[in-house]
């Protein structure tokens, strides 16, 4: 199971009309960032694909398993409360609560390798998303040998964590922080995440701008002065704030 970490890919780029070899390079260079927005989404797409066939196999088996311990469950009562219940009965009873553990501990596994790996990328995600998760986080134990969690309620935990993570990555989500400049000197900027993939952010006074990108031990941010106009212009058309909506060019990462 893994999630998509690929940037959604926006190239907002100022159009501009032009004559001759210029007009045909800018041609050509739409042409290509074109085509890298499309490669990006295809991409996308299939992480997508693959994650939602990884969801839809848990939800299936807990579903299976919840139906089979149900079944057994009224039977192992009524086979303890009948004393007329024939042995090849009982004997047949016995075996099928042997299948139904051996497959409960399947699950379990299955259930302990997911939460290892959201466990793991946690701190990778990022932070307005983790802040989003904490409570679903907090349910998912380090060490199940030392929790007294059903098994449901962990399996819970691990779908709405990836149910969380995929919905932010589908979407640009603007958000007000804190960051930090120089020393110990902080401003309050305005910060749009891509999905999991980058960010961009740009101060009040359309100074202090940066890029935001995930890394193994968390998201990183960098100042970039260059970008605050148009980070300005980006964030003031996202907010409506402007009555003018253009395309804005900014460099974007694919891995």
């Amino acid at each position: 199971m893994r999630l998509a970490r690929i940037a959604p890919t926006l190239f907002l780029a100022g159009a501009c009309l032009g004559t001759g070899a210029g007009a045909r390079a800018d041609v050509d260079a739409y042409r290509t960032d074109t085509e890298k927005w499309v490669e990006t989404r295809r991409i996308l797409s299939e992480e997508k694909a693959d994650w939602e066939v990884e969801q839809e196999l848990l939800r299936a088996s807990r579903d299976l398993l919840t139906q089979q311990k149900e079944a057994l469950q009224e039977e192992i009562q009524a086979l303890e409360t009948s004393g007329s219940e024939a042995d090849d009965e009982r004997r047949d009873l016995l075996l099928r609560r042997g299948e139904f553990q051996r497959a409960n501990t399947a699950l379990e596994e299955e259930i302990r390798l997911a939460e290892r790996r959201v466990l793991a990328i946690a701190p990778q995600l990022p932070e307005p998303l983790q802040r989003k998760l904490d409570l679903l986080l907090v349910q998912i134990p380090e060490d199940p040998e030392q929790s007294d969690l059903q098994l449901g309620q962990r399996l819970v935990s691990v779908l709405g964590v990836l149910a969380q993570a995929e919905k932010f990555n589908g979407t640009a989500t603007f958000v007000g922080e804190t960051r930090a400049v120089e020393g110990d000197q902080k401003v309050q900027v305005r910060t749009l995440y891509w999905g999991l993939g980058q960010a961009i952010y740009v101060d009040a006074q359309g100074r202090v701008a940066g890029i935001g990108r995930p890394g193994a031990s968390g998201w990183s941010f960098s100042r970039d002065p260059s970008l605050a106009g148009d980070a300005e212009r980006l964030l003031d058309i996202y907010e409506g704030n402007v009555d003018l909506i253009e395309f804005v060019r900014f460099p974007v990462e694919i891995h």
